[in-house]
């Protein structure tokens, strides 16, 4: 129901705003705008609205709603701990859009597209410090990184001859040799050094713009990511392609090498197959070890470089033309035969805009978005230099309702949203759910406003293990039949039903005849009716009555509670009206 409530006063964001704000009514003297409520009936109003109001008609309905958050902060509902702390949360969700700069996330977004169309390849040299390290751990490390570099760009000092004729020398060492050396790659022992194709998005953001930043040819400065300190060797550029190819996979796992033969004769012999005309994909769904791609005919859809392992890529990437096969190679995985469907450059901008954007939004770049809002603050709000980026954002927050109007509009509703549910609970729904002689007086008053077009039973449908329980369970409905039903359930299972053993279930209902099999024998007696009772409960009993219309308000609880909230709600509206003074402008 709350989420009804606010989802009606808030399910838009368009926003109406007259060319100059004129109060539009008083409340107790309290100045309510047209901005406010242009805002709300435009937003309640829209071209999806099924029935549609003039602004005659919605504005009774929007005094009423104002008169009853008047009420609820009268009753102090807006200054409880957990108003104020519902209201932050709705907050919180729709400020991020006015808290960053659109201007810099557009940026990197064109930054992040001009680098998709290039792969670069790299290698790269680490010294391992976790960001947590102390000042004397990454001294140490950022000093031994610096070194290094100095070998593989200048090269360190070395004294060549002697006296005069004495002369300091410096020839950069091979990246790749220091790499093995001296990096601190877990891996180093593998790659040596090497990690191929680098496109954005796929390493950690410090790593791919000192990559991208960096010449080719050329070694980086020395960056820092989580893992430590780095310098990359930018090695190589090319346009961005991407292939869509499909293979067949024998696999050699790693720790059982003995089936390398077998492996290599099943791929020689499917090689075969497909030289001699057999369909690629039927074979890749009945022979491949890769069984994910298997029911796809072997189809890996569209990748680039750097998406696969290099040995692989090298393959698929060096094929020639549309549907060309290889011959069988071997991966780190095991066997394979790759079908290159087709090649293709990067996409154009406006197709990618919006994925490209989620990946800026989510990755580490949008930390320069963040410094750009900061810096533009700062500016807008002239605000001291000693203030921290965090003071920044916390003041530029404190004032977006003063700049964006459509924002405060927003707060507002769901201020007076959340109060006009917990204030209408109170009030309205509580009250008539709970009003157990309320309900029936209605009930009684408008009787006539309640009736059946055919008879239902209204009783309970028992079934037993024993004739005992039968009976025993029996009485205790008959003598109890004025109770509510929860009390005599709770009589029926405290003096029949066992934790271990169940003598006794029991429903209790209002049923119109072709509702239910079992009532429709017992207490419509109709012969044909196909229930049999279960051998676990044989016995089977109703107790009840035939109403041709419903006696009481319990037999038509929904229709009357919601009825009853009406004339509560009517009454309540009566009352604010009388208590307070409203003035239309």
């Amino acid at each position: 129901m709350k989420q009804n409530i606010l989802t009606v006063l808030l399910f838009a964001a368009a926003t109406v705003f007259a060319a100059e704000d004129k109060v539009l009514l008083t409340i107790d003297g309290e100045p309510i705008m047209e901005s406010e409520f242009e805002y709300i009936y435009e937003k309640n109003n829209s071209a999806t609205t099924i029935e549609k109001k003039t602004k005659d008609e919605y504005l009774d309905l929007f005094i009423n709603f104002k008169l009853k958050v008047k009420e609820a902060e009268a009753q102090g509902i807006d200054t409880t701990a957990a108003f104020k702390k519902e209201l932050k949360g709705y907050r919180a969700q729709a400020t991020p859009k006015y808290m960053r700069d659109d201007a810099a996330v557009d940026s990197l977004v064109d930054m992040s597209y001009n680098r998709m169309a290039n792969d670069r390849r790299a290698a790269h040299i680490v010294v391992a410090c976790p960001m947590d390290a102390g000042d004397s751990a990454n001294q140490a490390a950022l000093e031994k990184i610096n070194t290094l570099r100095e070998r593989v760009t200048v090269g360190l000092p070395v004294k060549k001859g002697k006296g005069r004729k004495a002369k300091i020398t410096r020839t950069p060492e091979d990246f790749y040799a220091v790499a093995i050396e001296a990096s601190e790659d877990p891996d180093i022992a593998n790659n040596k050094g090497e990690l191929g194709w680098i496109i954005p998005f796929r390493y950690v953001y410090p790593f791919e713009d000192a990559v991208y930043r960096t010449p080719v040819g050329q070694v980086s400065e020395v960056f820092r990511t989580p893992f430590g300190y780095h310098i990359a060797l930018v090695e190589e550029e090319r346009p961005n392609a991407e292939v869509h190819a499909a293979h067949i996979m024998k696999m050699v796992p790693r720790d059982q090498p003995q089936t390398e033969e077998t492996a290599k004769a099943a791929i020689d012999s499917i090689y075969a197959l497909l030289k001699d005309g057999a369909d690629f994909a039927k074979t890749a769904q009945e022979l491949s070890d890769d069984k994910g791609s298997a029911m796809r005919g072997g189809d890996l859809g569209w990748f680039r470089r750097g998406m696969m392992v290099r040995s692989f890529e090298n393959v698929a990437f060096g094929l020639n033309g549309e549907n060309a096969l290889s011959e069988p190679f071997r991966s780190e995985y095991g066997w394979h035969i790759v079908l290159k469907y087709g090649e293709r450059g990067i996409q154009p901008l406006d197709s990618l805009r919006e994925q490209i954007k989620t990946n800026v939004q989510r990755d580490e770049r949008m930390k320069e978005a963040d410094k750009s809002f900061v810096r533009k603050a700062r500016a807008e709000y002239n605000l001291p230099a000693e203030m921290t980026d965090a003071e920044v954002k916390e003041y530029a927050d404190a004032h977006l309702e003063d700049k964006y109007p459509d924002l405060k509009n927003l707060v507002r509703e769901y201020h007076d949203g959340i109060l006009l549910f917990e204030v209408s609970l109170k009030e309205v729904w509580d009250k008539a759910s709970q009003d157990k002689e309320g309900l029936q007086r209605y009930f009684n008053e408008h009787r006539s406003e309640y009736t059946w077009d055919k008879p239902k039973y209204k009783g309970y449908f028992v079934q037993c293990k024993t004739k005992a329980a039968a009976r025993a369970a029996k009485s205790i409905i008959k003598n109890c039949m004025y109770n509510e039903p929860d009390s005599i359930a709770s009589l029926l299972d405290k003096r029949l039903n066992l934790d271990s053993v169940t003598y006794v279930k029991y429903k209790h209902g209002l049923w119109e005849q072709g509702q239910n099999k079992a009532i429709d024998k017992y207490a419509f007696g109709d012969k044909k009716s196909e229930f049999a009772p279960s051998e676990e409960l044989p016995y089977v009993f109703v107790v009840g009555k035939k109403l041709k219309n419903p006696e009481d308000y319990t037999d038509e609880r929904a229709k009357v509670t919601t009825a009853y909230q009406d004339e509560l709600e009517k009454k309540w509206v009566e009352e604010l009206r009388r208590k307070h003074t409203v003035v239309i402008k």
